[in-house]
């Protein structure tokens, strides 16, 4: 979910809340407005009977009076609802600025990566539409101590996987907008000038630190396909990699650049 969206809900939220509040408010008050008049009516109609000598004036200034109270009443509810439905005209139109700029946004992404692996991609790895396939492999990373068994870096999908995800996600020159909210870990960037190259160097870095290469080893041997994290550091800064099976997930820098 985006953060936009997010602040979206909580404008929806005050907006029922405020009709929540006001809407007794204003009923009472309606109701205390005319409740006097209405004792009023009935103490000017005791003193017709006894003294039978009221005007046709005054009784009409009395259903004015009645009237006017009522009047007064009723601007409070219209209020509510218009800022019940500005809320919701404001959610609706902030929602397809949203989308049409996430839209945007990872249309660029997913350019700027079919240009820079422009050789690594093939006609077999593109759809009808002439779009790279999200499993498409871009780079194949060699477990270190155990040869023949490699991690693949894939085109993906910025919202899920692969080097499309990692760029739309964590580089702020090609973040589509998207807040990992809803992950334990904080949101974090690149520098602006890590390169997708860079990126490359980073994952060989992370997974080449400790017994990285021996834990995805195991896992890929067992065929546990579930995400897990794996910290490395490269040029003296930490980084998280999430692999899936031998997929990469994504990466981004751990413990600092958070957003």
């Amino acid at each position: 979910m985006s953060f936009f969206k997010k602040t979206n809900s909580l404008v929806l939220a005050l907006s029922l809340a405020t009709v929540t509040i006001l809407s007794p408010t204003a009923a009472a008050y309606a109701e205390e407005r005319v409740e006097v008049p209405e004792l009023a009516k009935k103490s000017q109609q005791v003193e017709l009977t006894e003294e039978e000598t009221v005007t046709e004036e005054e009784t009409v200034t009395e259903e004015e009076e009645i009237q006017e109270a009522e009047v007064r009443a009723v601007p409070l509810i219209p209020i509510v609802l218009i800022i019940v439905r500005a809320g919701v005209m404001y959610i609706k139109y902030k929602n397809k600025v949203e989308e049409a700029y996430e839209k945007v946004r990872e249309s660029y992404v997913k350019k700027e990566v079919e240009n820079r692996y422009s050789r690594e991609t093939k006609n077999a790895d593109r759809d009808w539409s002439g779009d790279v396939v999200p499993d498409t492999t871009l780079e194949t990373f060699e477990l270190k101590g155990y040869d023949g068994d490699y991690i693949d870096l894939e085109y993906g999908d910025p919202d899920d996987y692969g080097m499309t995800h990692i760029l739309a996600r964590h580089h702020p020159e090609y973040w589509t907008g998207d807040y990992n909210g809803y992950d334990r870990d904080p949101l974090s960037m690149f520098n602006p000038d890590t390169s997708m190259r860079d990126i490359e160097k980073i994952i060989q870095s992370v997974i080449d630190y400790r017994e990285n290469s021996q834990w995805m080893k195991e896992r890929l041997d067992k065929g546990n396909y579930k995400p897990k994290g794996y910290v490395g550091y490269h040029d003296g800064k930490l980084y998280k990699l999430v692999v899936s099976g031998d997929s990469i997930t994504t990466l981004y820098p751990y413990g600092w650049n958070e957003v």
